[in-house]
């Protein structure tokens, strides 16, 4: 940070009782209201270097012996800037830098302190600084820009405000070899000691402080001249967004604590910086994250942005929910931020789907392939957290389940871990809606782990758990061996080990106690898999088919009971 030492006096501005005087045995004859303050002062020094103070003393009446009163409210700055160039007029010593330089010279001009007045006065001394100094560092201009923010009317002062625009901005195009000067970065990893190299994003954070329209202002120059990949701007969005839109769920608790009318504040200033940030994602894919841009959709519905910024939001994350975490889709209802929005995934998700409607080259089958078997996995982690909400119908779970094709779903693991955590936490729905639930598991693409699970657990509905032994037999008999896979037992044997005593006289088995929702056996506690023995079956039942199987399954369903578990 560069700095200027103007005057050589010492300070000899003291208060007493509200009233900012000088120590001089010259009374005053001069009085200066600058908002709440009174300034007890001397023409003879104001005067000589203040065209503006010569014209209102001049019109005063002179014939009077009291102080001439001159109010200055509307001096830029207001009192510390006004009494900066009030010490200059005295030769007290005052240091300048970019934290007070824009309203020292902005009061300098009101002050009409020119050379025009007196040789050598303020304004030149400041603009010389300027040019030589400040817009010549990196971090100069942009704590000249917050400062030049603070001033009412500052947008109207492109003296000041365009050169440090064009000044960070040619530093910002500036290849990274070049880059000298001291800079902000602070991210997580990083070391300045231990690398020579300067990062390409190197400017983000220390111009993510600026004021938005400032900071929209240099985003927009920087992409016209197309020097930058996209994803470098993306990533200045991506730090922007980071230090002006907190988290929801984090400001939740602090809003309800606030005033209404602070409220509505917050909430429009995160409207309008959100909205703004939209506006400024490069069109290119892959120019910001996937899962920034859900973030965003979260952020979105809570400050209540329009639905052009949402149609925006859902369509370009929906191009890239294979990047997507499952806590990325648990995005808030604004009403109710204890329940999610189902309906906006749902919108994230279908404009993931129309990818695959579209004709694709045969060499992104491969890409395709990959971005939905991902999309599927973390589609299913997402409904295993909507079944704990023991308020949510069945009817819109099976159709929330079921808005992913079935040719997205490599393996169905995910699935039935989602429908066993329904199962558990809704325990009282019928078996017709058990019967609904389960009919959506591919027995098929069920893994080895997820078969044994699901066979002993009596969450299930007998004829599910008939298909994953019909799966597990076919398997067995397919490897021409058991290969330490289990002998299973007739059907005939599944009927006699049907639950013949209540519920609540020993505790279910499931996802808490079986696959642990990761398919990992359990320690502790191991469940026997109902098994279909071998050996010893009898001539009729080795030739009985599978339709008459399915029949005497669906009798025993008909009696209302449950596979009962060898212990």
């Amino acid at each position: 940070m560069k700095y200027m030492k103007l005057g050589t006096k010492p300070d000899i501005f003291y208060t007493e009782e509200a009233v900012r005087s000088v120590l001089s045995d010259v009374p005053t004859d001069i009085i200066i209201h600058v908002n709440s303050t009174k300034y007890l002062l001397h023409k003879f020094p104001l005067l000589l270097k203040c065209g503006l103070l010569q014209r209102l003393c001049s019109d005063a009446d002179d014939d009077s012996d009291q102080p001439i009163p001159i109010a200055l409210h509307d001096v830029p700055g207001g009192e510390e800037a006004f009494e900066l160039c009030a010490k200059f007029c005295y030769g007290i010593t005052i240091n300048l830098s970019a934290h007070n330089f824009a309203q020292a010279i902005s009061a300098a001009r009101f002050l009409r302190m020119t050379e025009s007045v007196a040789k050598g006065n303020v304004i030149v001394k400041l603009e010389s600084f300027f040019d030589s100094w400040i817009l010549q560092g990196w971090k100069d201009p942009i704590v000249t820009l917050q400062s030049v923010g603070k001033l009412s009317g500052w947008l109207d002062n492109p003296r000041i405000v365009q050169p440090c625009m064009d000044a960070i901005i040619e530093k910002i195009l500036a290849e990274p070899s070049k880059v000298t000067w001291s800079y902000t970065y602070t991210r997580p990893g990083y070391s300045k000691k231990d690398r020579h190299s300067v990062p390409k994003d190197w400017w983000t954070e220390d111009v993510s402080e600026l004021e938005l329209d400032l900071f929209r202002s240099i985003i927009s120059t920087v992409r016209v001249t197309k020097k930058l990949p996209p994803a470098l701007i993306g990533e200045a969005l991506h730090v922007y967004a980071c230090k002006h839109l907190p988290d929801p769920m984090e400001t939740q608790g602090l809003l309800a604590q606030s005033s209404t009318a602070r409220t509505e504040e917050t909430l429009a200033k995160g409207k309008r910086v959100l909205e703004s940030i939209v506006s400024m994602i490069p069109s290119e894919r892959g120019s910001v994250s996937g899962r920034f841009l859900l973030r965003l959709l979260k952020i979105a519905n809570h400050v209540g942005a329009s639905s052009s910024t949402k149609a925006e939001l859902v369509r370009r994350s929906g191009r890239q929910l294979d990047e997507a975490m499952p806590g990325d889709l648990l995005i808030p209802l604004p009403s109710n931020p204890q329940e999610y929005d189902v309906g906006i995934v749902e919108a994230v998700l279908e404009n993931f789907l129309i990818q695959l409607r579209r004709p694709i080259p045969p060499e992104e089958n491969g890409r395709m392939l990959g971005s939905m078997a991902r999309v599927a996995t973390i589609f299913d982690s997402y409904l295993q957290v909507i079944a704990q909400d023991t308020d949510f119908p069945v009817s819109k779970f099976c159709d929330l389940a079921e808005f992913l094709p079935e040719m997205a779903r490599q393996e169905h693991d995910g699935l039935y871990r989602a429908i066993d955590t329904y199962l558990k936490e809704h325990p009282d729905l019928s078996k017709a809606e058990r019967k609904r639930l389960c009919q959506m598991i591919n027995c098929q693409k069920l893994s080895p782990a997820a078969r044994s699970h699901a066979i002993g657990n009596d969450r299930l509905p007998l004829r599910t758990i008939v298909q994953l032994l019909f799966v597990e037999q076919e398997r067995a008999g397919g490897a021409g061996s058991n290969h330490g896979v289990p002998p299973v037992r007739s059907s005939n044997e599944v009927s006699a080990a049907r639950v013949t005593q209540d519920d609540g006289r020993r505790p279910r088995q499931g996802s808490d106690e079986g696959l642990q929702h990761r398919g990992e056996p359990v320690q502790g506690r191991r469940v026997k898999s109902v098994e279909m023995r071998r050996m010893g079956r009898s001539t009729s039942e080795s030739r009985m088919t599978r339709k008459e199987k399915e029949r005497a399954v669906e009798k025993g369903e008909g009696s209302g009971s449950k596979i009962r578990l060898n212990q």
